[in-house]
This record gives structure tokens, C-alpha cells and sequence, in this order.
């Protein structure tokens, strides 16, 4: 079971490339991009990490199968790695500011890119990257260069509403104990339904997505745990939200 909070919102094999982008970090950085098959003006979607990275949870990639799924569906996706642009192996020394930075600029450069919809940007954030999606919301110029925007279970502690069209999905696990749901509050209450749709599942748990772990794993600071039931309906839930 889940509650729904507000509207959905919506607008109008394959090879990979490894795109270079100027960077304030590093004179050169690559955001790894997957471009889908085909001619035409294709939309994009950004996949920003929890605080581990794009790395597989017990030999699990969610990241990767997510990320191949949305090329297959004719998306291009970047991987916008936060950590790697930084050598750092978690976010414990990564600002959030930083990562609603590197948000903006890959949404900026992927949106000017020929083969690119400039109109259809979209972001999906998990946790600690979920928290920088929110930051990212806050910052965009009012020309914003995403138009939609997802956050798994994200970091919410010091975010606040934005004022920007763009669309947002947040997808809250009711047992996390790990980014409280409660602490989503400010943005749950501060922004219109009609450009924010909460959903809120039943006893699921942070990373309720992540099919590498078990139902409850301990892991401090909190227990985090796979929910098939939430897994499956927030994943169909977001491929409608992006169409």
C-alpha cells in the first residue's frame, strides 16, 4: 500500500560514448553517457547516485539496469558521478551544494547537445544524490534546463521548495530510518501539488529499490531493505511520470 500525495505531471541493442565536459573541478571531466539507437531528437535522463556511488550493492547494479532500460526506451542517460569527479569513494566529504552543481551543469550541457530534446531533461536522484536533486531544484535559473525531476528516498535535511515549473516525483519509504521522511516536510508542504507528487510506501525501507539487499540488512546508521512491492510500482510509476 501507498499514499499519494498531488498529481502525476507530464510533457509532451545500443551504444554508449563517453562524452568529455569541461568541469570547475578538473580541467577535464567525463560524464559517461549512453546514447540510444536511432535518428531524431531524443530525451535525456541524469542518474545521480546515493552515497556509495555507482557501484553494485552485493553484486546487484541498480544503477546499470535502470540506466539500460531507459536507453533501451529511447533516452539518453548520463551518469553524473559526483564522487568520481571529486576521487572520493563516498559523499561524508561531498556538499550537497556540490552536487546540485554538478546536476545543473550536466543538465546544461546534455540539454545543448545535437540529438538532444532540449525540452525533455530529466533527473533521478537516490538518496544522498536524491538530497542534491532537491538542492538543484532550489538553484535552477528560470529558464530551467530540467524539466522533470525524480528523488528516491533522498537527503531532505536542509531542503526547501523551489520555485521553478519544473515537475517532481518523490518516492518516500514509511520505515526509513536512514533519510527520514519527515524531515521532507518543509518540501511536501511548500510546494503546489500540481508541481510535486508525493508517494509514500508502506513498510519499505531506504534504498526499498536496491534488489541487492535483503528485506532488513543492518547498517548503520539505520537499516535499509529491499521491497519488492514498492521496487516494482515506484519504477512503473516513474517510466509513466517521464513519458
Amino acid at each position: 500500500m501507498f499514499v499519494v500525495r498531488g498529481t502525476s505531471c507530464s510533457l509532451t541493442a545500443i551504444c554508449a560514448a563517453v562524452l568529455l565536459l569541461s568541469s570547475p573541478v578538473a580541467a577535464e571531466e567525463s560524464f559517461r553517457v549512453l546514447s540510444p539507437a536511432g535518428a531524431g531528437r531524443h530525451p535525456a535522463v541524469l542518474l545521480v547516485p546515493g552515497c556509495s556511488g555507482f557501484v553494485a550493492t552485493n553484486g546487484v547494479n541498480l544503477y546499470e539496469a535502470r540506466a539500460t532500460e531507459l536507453q533501451q526506451a529511447g533516452y539518453a542517460v548520463v551518469f553524473v558521478d559526483y564522487l568520481g569527479r571529486r576521487m572520493q569513494g563516498n559523499c561524508a566529504h561531498v556538499l550537497q551544494t556540490e552536487v546540485s552543481a554538478d546536476v545543473l551543469e550536466a543538465a546544461a550541457w546534455i540539454r545543448s547537445q545535437p540529438g538532444i530534446d532540449a525540452r525533455r531533461i530529466a533527473v533521478i536522484g537516490w538518496s544522498y544524490g536524491g538530497g542534491g536533486v532537491l538542492a538543484a531544484l532550489k538553484a535552477m535559473p528560470p529558464d530551467p534546463p530540467i524539466a522533470k525531476a525524480v528523488m528516491y528516498y533522498p537527503v531532505c535535511r536542509g531542503a526547501v521548495p523551489w520555485t521553478t515549473n519544473t515537475a517532481a516525483l518523490l518516492l518516500l519509504g514509511e520505515k526509513d530510518d536512514i533519510a527520514f521522511p519527515r524531515l521532507c516536510d518543509a518540501v511536501v508542504n511548500g510546494v503546489p501539488p500540481d508541481r510535486l507528487r508525493t508517494i509514500t510506501y508502506a513498510n519499505a525501507r531506504h534504498g526499498f529499490d536496491m534488489r541487492g539487499f535483503p528485506v532488513r540488512a543492518e547498517q548503520p546508521p539505520g537499516s535499509p531493505g529491499y521491497n519488492d512491492e514498492a521496487a516494482t510500482s515506484s519504477w512503473a510509476t516513474v517510466l509513466d511520470f517521464l513519458r
